[in-house]
């Protein structure tokens, strides 16, 4: 199989909307910080340990209840990711009763239940909260962690990694944890595919018993309840729920590197460099720094209004939007500032954020900024007492992190006293530059060397491996894109069976969210082609491409589609069933030869080749001459469309190597498909093109 022409599976899915309004409106002085009256929520603990907030609010019929468990982070090890499926498992069946009619009960109550590693909620219509609290009380006390459901959350959380490879977001926000924190550090672990294929259910089991122990968890309800119809619940639900002693694990302060490091994540084909500068901090829930550092941030890369945003996006239009984040926790918080920005000027935003992070270092706030940020918190703070949950969560919080009983009652008053000396303060003990990594995630060669003035430059694999580059890939003097091309051909088989070939049957399937997708192919002589994507499970056809010598059709759902002359000329590439063949003799004077590395920085071939509205990279490795990636990028209604193939598992048929594995992905989508049948000269005929 060549190749699976994802970007017609996907171009009905793609819309973009960006829409952008910037005040800068300059807000007055503020005055005194008004007083607040928060309420206090009425609570009790039961005789297992467990605590429970009861928040009234009777101006609608429904009612919300939220447990949480209070315990430290928990080291995952070679098995990343049985936490997270822990969590997701309690929701999918008890002992009682299996997923579906978990499902349906939940349904007929017109409620909703959710949970996670280390939370449960519920959420009804008064009148319908307590049967759809026994049901949520029987999640917590009763999971099944049944293991068909357990199959199918692993091949669902497969199927979401393989998509994350390929997204510079995901590879951005996964290596800068690994790097901010240390791999040793709970935070700091990423889960790949093999920990996922590790976990059992004695794993998920393992992590309930041990961590689940009403000791350590509050349980909030807020709205249409009183409290002793709160107690009544919990009381015959929850207070057989058997407490025991939780682990605490210590873990170190992060190593933080000894200066300033540049952590590259090559991605060859790329069309922008995602970053992010990151350094961890030790600031937790209730200390009272957390109010300049918080005015720090907001001034620094809060928003739209804020200095990383101006200058990075209003001043040099490097691209649409800057920010930053300071994250307070128990056991280690984190400051970061990220953006995304065209390949070209890679270099010049990392140094304008740079320059930006030090001017807050090592330059006092104007009184007109500190004043207009700081209106901003406390009415964000003030609209956020209009949820009665912020009151639960408040109440929560202060037994949690032991924090003054009036803290939020004083939040404003608080946060009215910062100034600019504190606001610098801040900057200085929460921004280190000289001791932090910046992660670019990006085509490394359009940008590495530019680097290296600015910090130590490291590269790493998308799991935060550190890895060294073939610096020296370069193309042999003389060689030619038709060379690389002849040796491909000699790879798979040779010339003398690729002329054998008439005909070509294929049938992969794949996987997307849970849900299987079938290909089927038909090749004859390159002048007939036919393409069809289906759901198997129910027979439903979601897109057919149909060529019959110059005659292109093509459905989506049933519906003709009109195609652009674009689309008909990469329909008509993709019944290529070998392009090599077809580069070579017809379009040999319009091929480029270049050299690159990948993420794993070993030298790949490249030959390009460009026609109006589009161009095609074909990656090939040197020494086994096998393809070992395609990238797309086509022109349509004024819109450029990136799609990328990977090809991998080569078996032979008839003489002849055909990659069995081949992962597509466009923006954000990304199936892998397996071919399962694959026929040559098996029957096909021009009739079946009709």
């Amino acid at each position: 199989m060549r190749k699976i022409n994802f970007l017609f599976l996907l171009i009905s899915l793609h819309a973009w909307v960006a829409n952008a309004q910037i005040d800068r409106s300059h807000a007055p002085n503020p005055g005194p910080a008004p007083e607040i009256h928060i309420g206090t929520p009425d609570t009790f603990t039961l005789s297992n340990g467990m605590k429970v907030f009861v928040v009234e609010n009777h101006k609608l019929p429904e009612i919300t209840a939220t447990l949480i468990l209070d315990h430290p982070p928990v080291r995952e090890g070679e098995k990343a990711g049985y936490v997270t499926m822990a969590g997701q498992m309690l929701r999918r069946g008890t002992t009682t009763m299996n997923k579906q009619q978990l499902d349906d009960t939940i349904d007929f109550l017109g409620g909703s239940i959710s949970t996670s590693s280390n939370s449960a909620t519920a959420f009804s219509l008064s009148k319908n909260f307590p049967a759809l609290f026994a049901i949520f009380s029987d999640i917590v006390l009763h999971p099944s962690f049944d293991t068909t459901e357990l199959e199918k959350l692993r091949k669902q959380t497969l199927s979401s990694l393989a998509q994350q490879k390929e997204n510079p977001n995901a590879i951005l926000s996964n290596v800068t944890a690994a790097l901010e924190y240390g791999k040793q550090h709970p935070y700091g672990e990423i889960e790949t595919e093999e920990t996922v294929s590790r976990i059992t259910r004695d794993d998920l089991l393992r992590y309930y018993t041990t961590y689940w122990r009403p000791n350590t968890a509050y349980l909030a309800f807020v709205g249409d309840i009183t409290p002793q119809q709160a107690r009544e619940l919990t009381e015959k639900y929850l207070s057989g729920w058997t407490p025991a002693p939780v682990p605490h694990p210590q873990y170190p302060f992060p190593e933080q590197p000894r200066q300033l490091t540049l952590a590259v994540v090559n991605r060859p084909n790329a069309v922008q460099s995602n970053i992010a500068f990151a350094n961890p901090i030790d600031l937790k829930p209730g200390d009272m720094r957390n109010f300049p550092a918080m005015v720090m941030n907001e001034i620094l890369g809060g928003g739209s209004n804020s200095r990383l945003f101006m200058d990075l996006r209003e001043t040099h239009g490097y691209t649409y939007g800057a920010y930053s984040s300071l994250q307070n926790d128990p056991y280690v918080g984190s400051f970061r500032a990220s953006t995304a920005v065209r390949t070209e000027v890679t270099d010049s935003a990392i140094m304008r954020l740079l320059a930006d992070l030090q001017q807050m270092r090592t330059q006092p706030v104007s009184e007109d900024e500190l004043n207009r940020f700081k209106n901003a918190l406390s009415g964000s703070f003030a609209r956020s007492l209009e949820y009665p949950s912020r009151i639960a969560q408040f109440a929560i919080n202060i037994e949690r992190y032991h924090m003054p009983r009036d803290y939020y009652q004083h939040y404003l008053q608080y946060l009215a006293q910062v100034n600019a000396d504190q606001v610098q303060q801040a900057a200085e003990q929460f921004i280190q530059p000289a001791h932090a990594y910046v992660v670019i995630v990006g085509n490394a060669q359009q940008f590495a060397d530019k680097l290296k003035a600015i910090g130590k430059l490291q590269y790493y694999t998308i799991y935060a491996e550190p890895i060294t580059p073939d610096t020296t890939a370069h193309v042999p003097q003389g060689m030619t894109a038709v060379d690389v091309l002849n040796h491909y051909l000699s790879a798979i088989g040779g010339k003398a069976n690729i002329q054998q070939v008439k005909s070509i049957r294929q049938v992969a399937e794949g996987d997307v969210q849970g849900q299987q997708v079938r290909l089927t192919e038909w090749h004859l002589q390159d002048k007939h082609y036919m393409q069809e994507i289906s759901l198997p499970m129910s027979g439903m056809v979601i897109t057919k491409v149909l060529m019959n010598h110059d005659s292109i059709q093509m459905q989506q759902m049933g519906q003709p589609i009109n195609l652009t002359p674009q689309m008909k000329q990469q329909i008509q590439q993709n019944a290529w069933w070998c392009p090599e063949w077809m580069l070579i003799n017809k379009y040999a004077d319009s091929l480029t030869l270049k050299s690159a590395t990948d993420e794993n920085g070993k030298q790949l071939y490249v030959v390009e080749f460009s026609q109006p509205g589009q161009t095609i990279s074909y990656q090939y490795d040197p020494q086994t001459g096998l393809k070992l990636h395609e990238i797309h990028q086509v022109e349509i209604n004024g819109k450029t469309m990136r799609s990328t193939y990977d090809f991998g598992d080569y078996r032979q048929v008839n003489g002849l190597l055909f990659p069995y594995e081949i992962s597509t992905s466009m923006g954000p989508q990304h199936i892998t498909f397996h071919v399962t049948q694959l026929q040559i000269n098996e029957g096909l005929k021009e009739s079946d093109f009709q």
